[in-house]
């Protein structure tokens, strides 16, 4: 019996071990929200990035115009799961400003993408279209999906290596 206690208390401890090591980060990057306040983003930029919040084109462009690494912008606009809708000429415009060949990639299929999920992120088709998260630039209520920022903004390797 006293083997049986201590099979079943093994056991209880090695469940309790793999769900601490599989764990998401807890609390903000404040890391890599200083390394984002240093570099001077405009204060609209940075209220959504810390907010969780949608990026519009100009929050891109003024990343990139205050040489953010497109690692960085290109991991939080994919956590986003945001559809972007840009034009070749704006898409054009982020290149001439620095961006990778990867985020010019993604902003260009995006959309695509994103359309293809949508039932998936949102519970239903056509949701996203008219989702104030998506939509509203001042919207402040919760995303219509599990959000949490980039896991590689909690990396100070991964931070070193891009600024």
């Amino acid at each position: 019996m006293h083997f049986l206690r201590v099979l079943f208390a093994m056991a209880a401890c090695a469940a309790l071990a793999a769900c601490a090591t599989t764990s998401k980060p807890s609390g903000p990057p404040t890391a890599m929200f200083a390394q984002l306040k240093a570099k001077g983003i405009p204060s609209a930029t940075y209220a959504k990035i810390v907010n969780h919040r949608v990026l519009s084109y100009a929050d891109i462009h003024g990343l990139l115009d205050k040489d953010v690494p497109s690692p960085v912008i290109l991991t939080y606009l994919q956590s986003t799961h945001a559809p972007y809708k840009f034009t070749n000429a704006q898409l054009e415009e982020l290149d001439d400003e620095g961006a990778s060949a990867a985020l010019i990639n993604y902003l260009g299929k995006s959309t695509g993408y994103f359309e293809a999920t949508e039932r998936s992120q949102t519970g239903g088709a056509g949701k996203w279209k008219n989702d104030p998260f998506f939509n509203d630039p001042a919207y402040l209520g919760d995303a219509p999906f599990g959000y949490m920022w980039p896991a590689e903004w909690y990396d100070a390797g991964w931070m070193d290596g891009v600024f």
